[in-house]
């Protein structure tokens, strides 16, 4: 349901009983929340679930949409018809039913090539405008081009398999040297970096038409994504993929920062297996199967987690062959098609609200952010800033070492996909190009890594801090501003010098401390939780406050193998909300509690609940 902005949510008196570390409160308790409400897809009044993959002949598709209707099983395709000229008795047919159409790009085996054939015709972009006419939202899909650019150029292998026939002709204008990483000239600087990504990116917008949808996985690219005029920042998660929450707080915050939807499409391959429709099959290279790839439990939690973190759309990937026992009637649900649907009522009936990121990193626009290569850009060796980033986003905000112990310990491949977060899903990634408008209505403003201070940036600090936000410096960052500039911004509001601090953990510098991010979560978050370790992330909506709490522990997958539910790993959790509140809600089961001082819960494993506390008007 789409919310207008929530402005400043001043919501009474905190509780009197508190604990662990909140034993002390002021009388009040304002929570800045001036966050605008998550970006629906253009057209659209509500968020998106798709179905990946339709029919190609036009009966099928009407009985398809027919039984998506019937059965609330999603309000999409992605993608849908591929976006050329043969696909128009499809699209005039989507036209009529109004859901969002994500298209695969022309000769889409092609899509990630820079000058090869996956190019828009004059014939396939009127196809497309059918929908435009309707006001349907359309998009075409450029899949994993971050990887795709640093990995697969290189690759001999994959070119023979995109190029076919053409390798022999053509495949030396494309392959690079595996040592440039897909540059070529191999770059030297930073922005030498970003332009040739940017050069890249922009050939496959131009040649879609203006129509792209990126999807990023193994890399961190959002925010350029952004920048660069993506229709819609999306993510590929599960499949093989790490550092899921991270990537949530960079397509977040780039949605907010250029004002468009974000979506998340969840990969079913997991090593060499993947789940499809039918009993599990190992005898091949790759495992088959309803209990093959990923557990049924991450597949929930991460479709809700996506819905409730502010995304557009969530696309079950290869769901046409998982949800369905036969490709045809009568379309017959499996297990999971049941699941999926459960999961998409649920999202329908409540109220997600906006998520409340109190804090807002700051990286230097040309921080080239990139987790997985290891690799600043995805060639260019880490500094200490860049290490500092990457040890505060995937070893302090997203992660925690702590985890529930599972009987027996076994080896658990699945747990790396989320993780316990120790104050919460905290945070928004944004680059320094942005305006003081959109940082100001962050109570908390952290700059990270390796930072430029040109004329404009500072100025939007200033204007930042003007407005209330509270900015947080690294003495290198004190020494790049210089003392004239640093006065000035210290001037203008709340400005602190973080001190010096080696994390024992990963016994590097960080950008901040561990007790000082605790601290600001203290400080800004409207509930405590205490506890066992848990995944929770707090959102603001029409009634008042709802908190999701996820138990990623307890379920044991391996790609190859059926999952193993513990029942004894539960996460037992005590929420103070530090305001005055007349009810507490619980989604999944519907309990309501009266108003008190603390709410205790246990979360079974694998499993989220949302708990929604109803604030005094």
């Amino acid at each position: 349901m789409r919310l207008p902005p929530v402005l400043w949510c001043g919501v009474g008196l905190a509780v009197g009983l508190m604990v662990g570390d909140f034993s002390t409160l002021a009388a009040t308790n304002d929570f800045r929340g001036d966050f605008p409400a998550p970006r629906l897809l253009p057209g659209q009044k509500e968020f998106a679930f798709t179905l990946y993959g339709c029919p190609d002949n036009l009966p099928q598709l009407k009985e398809v949409v027919t039984v998506m209707r019937e059965r609330g099983l999603g309000n999409g395709f992605d993608p849908g018809p591929s976006a050329v000229a043969a696909s128009r008795p499809l699209l005039d047919y989507l036209a009529t039913v109004g859901w969002p159409v994500v298209c695969y790009p022309p000769d889409g085996g092609r899509m990630q090539v820079k000058g090869g054939t996956s190019v828009l015709s004059t014939a396939d972009e009127e196809s497309l405008r059918v929908l435009d006419a309707a006001g349907v939202f359309s998009a075409i899909q450029l899949g994993e081009w971050g990887y795709h650019f640093h990995r697969l150029q290189s690759d001999v292998g994959w070119w023979k398999a995109v190029l076919g026939s053409d390798f022999e002709s053509k495949g030396q204008e494309f392959i690079k040297p595996p040592e440039n990483r897909g540059y070529d000239p191999l770059p030297k600087s930073r922005r030498e970096c970003y332009d040739q990504l940017r050069e890249y990116f922009l050939w496959h917008r131009q040649t879609k038409g203006g129509r792209l949808i990126s999807v990023t996985g193994h890399s961190h690219y959002e925010a350029y994504a952004a920048e660069w005029g993506a229709s819609v920042v999306g993510l590929e998660v599960g499949e093989n993929i790490g550092f899921t929450q991270s990537k949530f707080a960079f397509a977040r915050g780039a949605s907010r920062q250029w004002n468009v939807p974000w979506s998340v499409q969840v990969s079913p391959w997991f090593g060499n297996a993947v789940t499809t429709r039918g009993p599990l099959n190992t005898s091949g290279e790759t495992a088959t199967g309803m209990d093959a790839g990923h557990s049924l439990s991450l597949y929930l939690r991460l479709w809700r987690h996506a819905w409730f973190a502010g995304a557009a759309m969530v696309t079950p990937e290869n769901s046409s062959a998982i949800f369905f026992e036969e490709s045809q009637a009568p379309w017959k649900l499996t297990a999971h098609g049941e699941a999926a649907a459960k999961a998409f009522k649920f999202m329908r009936e409540h109220d997600r609200g906006t998520p409340y990121t109190p804090l807002l990193v700051v990286l230097d626009h040309l921080a080239g952010y990139a987790a997985y290569h290891e690799r600043t850009w995805g060639v260019l060796p880490r500094t200490r800033g860049d290490q500092e980033v990457f040890d505060l986003l995937e070893r302090q905000l997203y992660f925690s070492a702590t985890r529930l112990p599972v009987p027996g310990n076994p080896a658990n491949p699945e747990a790396g996909y989320l993780h316990p977060t120790p104050n919460g899903e905290l945070a928004d990634v944004m680059l320094s190009t942005v305006p003081g408008a959109i940082m100001r209505r962050y109570p908390v403003i952290l700059l990270a890594g390796d930072m430029e201070f040109s004329k404009f940036f500072v100025h939007e600090l200033i204007a930042a801090a003007e407005g209330g936000s509270r900015i947080l410096l690294h003495p290198r960052h004190v020494e790049a501003l210089g003392a004239g500039q640093f006065e000035r911004l210290r001037r203008a509001g709340q400005v602190e010098v973080l001190d010096l601090w080696t994390n024992p953990e990963t016994r590097r510098p960080a950008a901040i401390s561990s007790d000082r991010l605790r601290q600001i979560g203290r400080d800004t978050l409207p509930i405590a939780v205490t506890g066992e370790p848990i995944q929770y992330q707090i959102n603001r909506n029409r009634s008042g406050w709802v908190i999701e709490l996820i138990n990623n522990d307890g379920v044991v997958k391996e790609g190859r193998k059926p999952a193993v539910v513990h029942p004894s790993v539960i996460a037992r959790l005590t929420l103070v909300p530090r305001f005055s509140w007349t009810a507490a809600k619980e989604w999944e089961t519907g309990s309501v509690t009266p108003a008190g001082g603390k709410l205790e819960l246990a979360i079974p494993p694998g499993e989220s609940r949302f708990v929604e506390f109803t604030v005094s008007p």
